[in-house]
């Protein structure tokens, strides 16, 4: 791409994504135990019967994530992440009118499509299009938008519920999500630099607006084992860095640490999770596959080694910092590995349905926790089996690359192969 002084139209979709994952993707999953209560209690549920309003929210993005990536390709890319998105707006405005819990189940539904459809796959996938070098300096700054959001919105939303009520926190959000949003999916994003006569970033400039992507079909890919073992590997870094989230509380207070120091590493835990994602992003880019593995994967094994002494100051604080690293390996890793060995042809497709892997690894997570914890009733055991699962993850993620399929290349740079440029 030619050298010039003006901001590459990428970026703008960077920051739409980024948008998306803040306020979108944040309410939907980070922020649904400040409603527990003031819901459960409202309505006269139990704590379990509102949960399962976000187990349904999982079931529905699993089933959603394959077909979102098929579609993606098919429509035009601004009415489907407009319409998408305001669904999940819809979604709340209409749990600040719910009357019962199924009214929750109901539109959870609406939120599972949105969350998938609306920010999840487009995100990675337009980032890919649009990306050669810099591709992942490009996905942590987008995806770092989910712990800002977490920052900024937990205590806003916690304020509100206090002063306003639940009902019209929902309905607030709902307003957010539609204010900050669908003026970029409605205006700014487009699907392919080609759109605009433009090429990614890193791609030498063409005058040919149907130029042809390098990688491989859905279907062929679907043949690989690389595929099948990247997907082994999203399952289990899903289990890897969802169970201790879930259970963090419990075992803070099992070893003997204030609720105030929980509340300290929770909050510590989503700020480095931003710092991570920003730097791992740059990592890939300059360090190259094999080495963020490898990192990405003792990352994850020091952040249990650590957690086991979190009552400690430093030991926490550690803890903290590396599993901000480590949980990059289920959020930035396996968009650019699936870029990196089937390349940028079919891309959404093939992410659409790995996407659907990493829905499963989380649903599993919670499984996963409470039967190995019920094996002696220690969070000991648990912490043992993650750091082992920690390498299995690692070792999946290099086998998957070292099994890379041959494909003809279109002479574009792979990812693993850039260092940057100063666009």
């Amino acid at each position: 791409m030619a050298k010039n002084n003006k901001m590459f139209y990428g970026w703008w979709i960077v920051i739409t994504a980024f948008m998306s994952m803040t306020f979108l993707f944040t309410p939907i999953v980070n922020l649904i135990s400040f409603f527990t209560d003031p819901v459960s209690q409202e309505l006269g549920i139990e704590r379990s019967q509102f949960s399962l309003y976000f187990t349904i929210v999982t079931l529905v993005g699993l089933v959603v994530a394959p077909i979102a990536g098929k579609i993606l390709k098919k429509v035009n890319i601004r009415v489907f992440m407009t319409v998408c998105t305001l669904l999940g707006a819809l979604s709340f405005v209409g749990f600040s009118f719910a009357s019962n819990i199924y009214v929750f189940y109901a539109l959870s539904v609406l939120q599972g499509i949105s969350l998938i459809a609306g920010s999840i796959v487009p995100s990675s996938v337009l980032i890919t299009n649009w990306f050669n070098e810099k591709r992942g300096l490009a996905l942590g700054i987008a995806l770092s938008g989910s712990g800002l959001g977490g920052i900024i919105l937990s205590p806003v939303v916690s304020s509100l519920i206090n002063s306003v009520g639940w009902r019209t926190t929902y309905l607030i959000i709902g307003i957010v999500i539609a204010v900050t949003i669908v003026p970029l999916t409605a205006f700014v994003v487009r699907f392919h630099p080609s759109d605009m006569g433009l090429t990614p970033l890193g791609q030498a400039p063409t005058k040919d607006k149907n130029q042809v992507l390098s990688g491989m079909n859905q279907k062929d890919v679907l043949r690989t084992p690389s595929f099948w073992i990247l997907c082994a590997a999203i399952i289990v870094t899903g289990i890897v860095a969802n169970t201790m989230i879930i259970n963090l509380a419990p075992f803070l207070t099992d070893i003997g640490a204030t609720s105030s120091r929980a509340a300290f590493l929770l909050s510590l835990g989503s700020a480095m999770v931003i710092v991570g994602k920003l730097l791992v992003g740059r990592m890939f880019d300059k360090m190259g596959l094999t080495i963020m593995i490898i990192f990405l994967g003792l990352c994850n094994v020091l952040s249990f080694v650590f957690l086991r002494h979190a009552d400690g100051q430093i030991a926490g604080i550690l803890y903290a910092t590396f599993t901000g690293f480590g949980a990059t390996a289920l959020t930035i890793a396996p968009s650019y590995i699936t870029a990196y060995l089937f390349g940028e042809k079919d891309f959404s497709s093939i992410f659409g349905t790995v996407s659907m892997f990493s829905s499963l690894g989380t649903a599993l997570s919670a499984v996963f926790g409470g039967v190995v914890y019920g094996i002696n009733n220690s969070y000991g055991l648990v912490l043992t089996v993650l750091i082992v699962l920690s390498c299995v993850s690692a070792a999946l993620y290099f086998l998957a690359a070292k099994t890379k399929p041959k494909y003809e290349s279109a002479s574009l740079p792979q990812p693993d192969q850039v260092v940057g440029n100063n666009a």
